[in-house]
């Protein structure tokens, strides 16, 4: 077993890997956009919309995968085990963690959607809208947060970032820098409007916490992706109900 970085070494090779997990996600989204718009070339608009949508998120995803993967395929990432699920059965302990923090994340948003409307600022959500917005575009986002977002985003930044953190800090210091570095990576959804950020980074940096504990406390990471998914259903189903769409 090879001997752990440095922490400035550990931290910028994580950094490396939150950015290039970023840029490659945008790569394989626009390709992923682009043969879906070839595929879908004279299909009627409605319903080739929601079809777009989620094969963009999803070829946006397997970004994050294709980073992470790699990176445990090399040297400095050899060491990093992902661990899926616990040693033990999914028990009724794991089950009520991830309702409560689903639950807890899910207040936090609207608290933050609150406070931000008192002072006059629109936060942005975990999910960006498309323009188009149908039922339709719902019933094909709920499996895509849940089987996509989730599990790739998860993969990343708890197994593979925070894991290997761990290496060179403390189990509080790798979970504050996946976290942050999770946050980092969110931080283009605030160029439409850099003043939703006051409300929009620290629930990013909130949920980034919160997942990376449940890692932590449960040692299985489908408590987080489990988490992370339904948290993203509920977010953009209460913005669908919201907008009058369902």
């Amino acid at each position: 077993m090879s001997s752990p970085p440095s922490r400035p070494i550990a931290l910028l090779i994580a950094l490396t890997l939150a950015v290039g997990g970023l840029v490659v996600s945008t790569i394989t989204g626009l390709l992923g956009t682009l043969i879906g718009a070839l595929l879908g070339a004279g299909a009627d608009p409605a319903s080739a919309v929601p079809v777009l949508v989620a094969l963009l998120l999803v070829t946006s995803e397997a970004g994050f995968v294709a980073v992470g993967y790699a990176f445990r395929r090399s040297d400095d990432g050899a060491d990093i085990v992902v661990d899926w699920l616990a040693e033990h059965s999914p028990s009724a302990r794991e089950a009520a963690l991830i309702v409560g923090a689903t639950a807890a994340l899910v207040v936090s948003n609207r608290l933050g959607f609150w406070l931000g409307s008192l002072i006059g600022i629109d936060p942005v959500t975990a999910v960006s809208a498309p323009d188009e917005l149908t039922v339709a575009v719902l019933v094909f986002l709920i499996p895509v947060m849940l089987f996509a977002v989730g599990p790739a985003e998860e993969y990343l930044f708890r197994g593979v970032i925070q894991g290997y953190l761990e290496s060179s800090f403390s189990a509080a210091g790798a979970l504050g820098w996946s976290a942050t570095l999770f946050a980092l990576v969110h931080l283009p959804n605030l160029v439409a409007d850099p003043s939703a950020g006051v409300v929009s980074v620290p629930l990013w940096l909130l949920i980034g916490v919160v997942l990376g504990w449940l890692y932590q406390r449960t040692g299985a990471l489908l408590v987080p992706v489990a988490v992370h998914g339904l948290y993203n259903v509920a977010v953009i189903t209460l913005l669908f109900a919201e907008l009058g769409i369902v």
